[in-house]
C-alpha cells in the first residue's frame, strides 16, 4: 500500500483537521500501551505469583528510564525527518534516514553492553530483596538483550511520524502488544518459563515490531531505504538528531528521576497516602493522553512547515492547538471536580485512601487549565529544532517539586501540600516556557534554523 494512503501532508490543507487526524493514532497508541502494561502485570501476578510480580516490578524503574530515553531520542529523528520531508529534499531525507539507522544500531549496542554490565550492581543498589534477586536479574538481562528491537521500533516510529505517517507506528504497537500478551501466556502457562519467559516474550514482540517498522520504511513508498548499503552516517545530520533528541531524552529521564525523589515526601505520610497518590497519578496520566497526542502531532506539524518556511502557518497551528487544548482543559477540569469522588472508588475500596485521592484530584484538576499550553510550546520549539531550552524549563518544573513537596507537605505535616507542589511546579514550568517563547525564543529558533539551512 502506498505511503500516500497513510501519510498526512501537514504543510497543506486544514490545520486543525489534519492535526487531529494525525493525533488520533498517537492517542490510541498511548491508551494501548497503558492497557498492555496492566494486562502484563495481571498475567505475571495471577499466573506466576506475587514474588514474580515483585521481581518484574523491581526492574521496572530501570526499564522505564531506558524506554523514556529511547522515546526522547526518537523525537530528534522525527523532527529532522519532518523538516527534510517538508522541504521536499529526498536526498537529504535519505541521508537523515541512513544516519538514524546508524545511530539506532550504535545506541542499542551501547545500552545492551552497559545494561548487561550493571544489571547486578544496579539491583544491589536498589536494595532488591534476596528472594527475588535472581528473577529480577534474569528479567533485566533478557530485556537488555532485546534492546535493539525496541530501539529500532522507537526510532523508526519517530521517522515515520516525521514523514506524516502516525498510523503505521500505531498498527505495529497494536501487533506488538497483542503478540506480547499471547507470548506471555505461552511462556508462563505452557512452557513454565516464569519471569524469564515474560522477559523473552517482551523482547520477541519488540523485535517483531522493529522488523515491521523497517519493512514499512523500505516498502511503504516513502522514497527511502534502510539496508547495509545505505548505512552511511552523516556527521551534520547526526549532530542535528542528537542535538534535538538528547535534550528530549534527558528531559524524560529527569522527569522520572524527580518523581522518584518526590516519592520520599509521599512515603512520609504512610500507606493510605501512598495509595491515594498512586490513584491521583493514574488519573493524571489518563487525562493527559489527549494533550500528549495533540502536542506530539504539533511537533511534526512545526517540523514539516519549518522545512517549507511556512512561518505564518506554524503560528496559526500553534495558536489553534493551544486554544483547542485550553478548551479541552476547561472541560476536563470541570469533569474532574465533578467526579473527584467517583474515580478513587474505581481503584480502591479503602475509604481513607479514596478520600485523600478525591482531594488530590480536586487540586490537580486545575493543572488542566495550562498544561496544554506548556506541552504545545515545548513541542513547537522542539519541532523548530530548539530542544535545550524546553528541556531546561521542563526540568525546572520537575525538580522544583522536590523542595516544594518538602516545604508545603513534610515541613507542615499536611499531605495537601504534596498535591499543591505538583500544581505549583506545573504552573512554574508552563510560565517559564511561555515567557521564553513569547519573549524572543521563537524568533531566535527561526533564525537558528535559517542559518543552519543556509549552511547546508
Amino acid at each position: 500500500m502506498a505511503a500516500g494512503n497513510h501519510r498526512i501532508d501537514l504543510t497543506e490543507g486544514p490545520i486543525v483537521g489534519n492535526l487531529l487526524r494525525f493525533a488520533v493514532p498517537i492517542l490510541l497508541g498511548t491508551i494501548v500501551t497503558q492497557l498492555y502494561n496492566v494486562a502484563d502485570s495481571v498475567i505475571v501476578g495471577r499466573f506466576i505469583g506475587a514474588d514474580a510480580l515483585a521481581a518484574v516490578s523491581a526492574g521496572s524503574p530501570v526499564m522505564s528510564l531506558i524506554n523514556l530515553f529511547m522515546i526522547g531520542l526518537s523525537a530528534g529523528s522525527g523532527v529532522v525527518i519532518a523538516q527534510r520531508m517538508g522541504a521536499g529534499d529526498m536526498d537529504a531525507l535519505q541521508k537523515a534516514v541512513s544516519t538514524i539507522a546508524c545511530l539506532t544500531l550504535a545506541c542499542s549496542l551501547f545500552i545492551t553492553a552497559v545494561g548487561l554490565a550493571v544489571a547486578r550492581p544496579l539491583l544491589v543498589l536498589l536494595g532488591t530483596p534476596e528472594t527475588i534477586f535472581a528473577d529480577s536479574r534474569a528479567y533485566l538481562i533478557i530485556v537488555y538483550l532485546g534492546t535493539t528491537g525496541n530501539m529500532v521500533y522507537q526510532m523508526g516510529s519517530g521517522a515515520l511520524r516525521g514523514m506524516g505517517d502516525s498510523g503505521w507506528p500505531f498498527y505495529f504497537l497494536l501487533i506488538c502488544s497483542f503478540l506480547n500478551i499471547m507470548l506471555n501466556l505461552l511462556a508462563v502457562l505452557v512452557l513454565g518459563w516464569g519471569v524469564a519467559g515474560v522477559a523473552a516474550a517482551t523482547a520477541a514482540a519488540q523485535l517483531v515490531s522493529g522488523i515491521g517498522i523497517l519493512l514499512r520504511l523500505n516498502k511503504g513508498g516513502y522514497g527511502v531505504r534502510v539496508s547495509l548499503k545505505t548505512l552511511k552516517p552523516d556527521r551534520k545530520e547526526a549532530g542535528r538528531i542528537i542535538g534535538i533528541g538528547l535534550p528530549a531524552a534527558i528531559q524524560n529521564v529527569g522527569n522520572s528521576i524527580a518523581a522518584l525523589c518526590v516519592q520520599s515526601s509521599v512515603n512520609f505520610f504512610g500507606p493510605s497516602f501512598i495509595a491515594a497518590n498512586s490513584i491521583v497519578t493514574k488519573v493524571d496520566d489518563m487525562i493527559n493522553i489527549p494533550v500528549i497526542a495533540l502536542s506530539t502531532a504539533l511537533c511534526t506539524f512545526v517540523g514539516q512547515n519549518m522545512g517549507r518556511f511556512r512561518m505564518e502557518r506554524i503560528r496559526r497551528g500553534v495558536n489553534a492547538s493551544i486554544l483547542s487544548l485550553t478548551v479541552l482543559g476547561v472541560g476536563m477540569c470541570a469533569l474532574l471536580i465533578g467526579l473527584r469522588g467517583f474515580f478513587p472508588r474505581v481503584f480502591t475500596a479503602d475509604a481513607t485512601a479514596a478520600s485523600i485521592a478525591a482531594d488530590g484530584i480536586l487540586i490537580m484538576s486545575f493543572q488542566c487549565l495550562f498544561h496544554g499550553t506548556d506541552r504545545c510550546l515545548v513541542n513547537a520549539m522542539r519541532g523548530a529544532g530548539k530542544s535545550v531550552v524546553p528541556m531546561i524549563t521542563a526540568q525546572f518544573g520537575a525538580f522544583s517539586r522536590i523542595p516544594l513537596a518538602w516545604l508545603l507537605g513534610v515541613r507542615t505535616v499536611d499531605w495537601h501540600g504534596i498535591f499543591l507542589a505538583l500544581l505549583i511546579a506545573s504552573f512554574l514550568r508552563s510560565a517559564a516556557i511561555a515567557f521564553y517563547y513569547y519573549c524572543g525564543g521563537w524568533k531566535r529558533a527561526v533564525q537558528k534554523f535559517e542559518r543552519s539551512h543556509a549552511d547546508g
